[in-house]
């Protein structure tokens, strides 16, 4: 009998048909991953498996039990629970006080039993070997503690059915192997977990079966061993081929686009100095906390302690501000795009000229924004990149989050800038998405933009970048020349992490 069995769920918002008769079964100590493009349904049905919404049509049964129509709280007894990309925890509790967060156990006047609660949390931590200490301010912990605790939390309740909603976003690649482990604790104990990720290396190798939801209607179940990448993004595509995502022909020239020598900051980086080329992309490596965003935030003018000299196109840009990087020709993509990449209550037109307005001005003595310039620099680059949108007035935040990083792309595409500097580009995108984006990397640096391409994804360097440079402890320690697969990059950071006695990767 099937853990989970959702029969022909169906809803729709206003007009808008989101789910259509969609079958999921989940069993028991099993991974069921669930795919789909941003925006194809997977978080709809999700929510309604949790009781957040009601479904218009279909059945939901836990164990041959029917449970539709229950709300949040019905679900969660029932032992349904779902951890969040930005985990539901109270920072300045203590790991105890989070594992039984809404369910301390209670004594005389209602006051809370401590020593109940200490003693049953250390049961639990013991139990599945988590690194945790009852007492840590759980704010202080690292983000890969953090889940552990929200994942006790959910076990503590008696979670029969765990939904993992990108659970590898935030983590090193060392804690994603933890995470790995955790899973396959928690599958012997026979929990089954409903997997969302859009990392198709990981899906692949911890997942039992794979179903996908594109416009919404379930495709699957599909063993691993029964499909590939390739015929995953194919059923995913939007009715054209996946766009190839190796790596293109090099278009670098002998022009140094970006020199950076000896860059230093107070707290993280090293004496760092590499060049990229004009049309070349060359990528950086490292764990997270290695400086790799840090080193982008230096180039780009927001930190005011950077030491060293940066050159674009040979000219020296000085210490300053953003606007000076802008002015010399630098553009960066950050890693978080929904809180530094856009302004999410204003329209796409606003957002992308938001580092434009200087040539969107009209007028003399009192200039004034050209609104209709605006539209039409969406129009061009919602032609060039694709991006699904009603129009200029749309807000940024009802886009999916490939669209959105497409905006943030635009935005600074349209400052004809000399280095694009990019922080996790394909950060929480599909897979179709992660191939445009590729695609777009490519066909920048075709045009003889320098690309700085910053990833927590081997793969994506791989497969995208002409050399890779691995960052350890806020140091350039190596770099790869073409040629090196995902597993080959992997051996080299690991071989460089043993060298300088940090945690290896596995």
């Amino acid at each position: 009998m099937p853990l989970i069995e959702m029969r022909g769920i169906s809803k729709s918002f206003g007009q808008n048909r989101v789910l259509s008769e969609v079958d999921f079964v989940l069993d028991a100590g099993e991974v069921h991953a669930l795919l789909g493009e941003n925006g194809a349904g997977k978080s709809t049905l999700m929510k309604i498996l949790m009781g957040v919404h009601r479904q218009d049509a279909g059945t939901i049964a836990l164990e041959g039990q029917s449970i539709s129509g229950g709300s949040v709280g019905d679900h969660l007894s029932r032992g349904i629970a779902m951890i969040f990309q930005e985990l539901s925890l109270v920072p300045n509790g203590t790991v105890a006080d989070n594992i039984f967060l809404g369910r301390e156990p209670r004594g005389f006047g209602w006051s809370v039993r401590r020593r109940a609660m200490r003693g049953e949390a250390s049961r639990l931590i013991e139990g599945y070997g988590f690194p945790l200490d009852l007492d840590a301010e759980v704010g202080r912990l690292p983000f890969a503690q953090r889940q552990m605790v929200e994942i006790l939390k959910a076990v503590a309740r008696g979670a029969r059915v765990l939904i993992m909603d990108e659970p590898t976003s935030s983590l090193t690649m060392s804690e994603e192997v933890v995470l790995m482990r955790i899973i396959a604790e928690l599958k012997s104990r026979g929990i089954g977990i409903i997997y969302i990720s859009h990392r198709m290396a990981e899906i692949f190798s911890i997942s039992d079966r794979i179903s996908l939801i594109k416009d919404g209607r379930l495709i699957g179940p599909m063993r691993p061993s029964e499909t590939s990448v390739v015929h995953i993004s194919g059923l995913m595509s939007r009715g054209t081929a996946p766009v190839d995502m190796l790596r293109g022909t090099s278009a670098k020239s002998g022009t140094k686009a970006l020199e950076v020598n000896g860059l230093n900051t107070a707290r993280k980086l090293r004496e760092v100095s590499f060049t990229v080329a004009a049309g070349e992309v060359v990528g950086i490596a490292g764990l997270v906390g290695s400086g790799r965003s840090t080193l982008a935030k230096a180039l780009f003018g927001l930190i005011s302690d950077r030491r060293g000299e940066i050159k674009v196109d040979g000219r020296v840009v000085p210490p300053g501000e953003p606007a000076d990087a802008v002015r010399a020709g630098l553009a960066l993509v950050p890693e978080d795009r929904r809180r530094e990449g856009l302004v999410l209550d204003q329209g796409l037109a606003a957002n992308i000229s938001l580092p434009n307005l200087k040539r969107l001005r009209i007028g003399g003595s009192w200039p004034a924004f050209s609104r209709a310039g605006a539209d039409a620099l969406f129009t061009r680059f919602q032609s060039a990149l694709a991006i699904n949108a009603r129009g200029p007035r749309q807000a940024a935040s009802e886009l999916s989050g490939g669209n959105q990083q497409k905006v943030v792309f635009a935005k600074w595409l349209a400052t004809s800038p000399r280095v694009l500097i990019l922080d996790e580009p394909t950060s929480g995108v599909d897979v179709n998405a992660k191939a445009e984006m590729r695609a777009l990397m490519r066909r920048t640096a075709a045009e003889g933009v320098g690309v700085l391409l910053i990833s927590s994804e081997l793969e994506e360097l791989a497969a995208t970048a002409d050399r890779v440079l691995l960052m350890i402890d806020g140091r350039i320690t190596r770099e790869v020349e073409p040629g090196l697969d995902e597993a080959g990059l992997r051996a080299m950071l690991q071989d460089e992490l043993k060298a300088s006695k940090n945690p290896v990767i596995a």
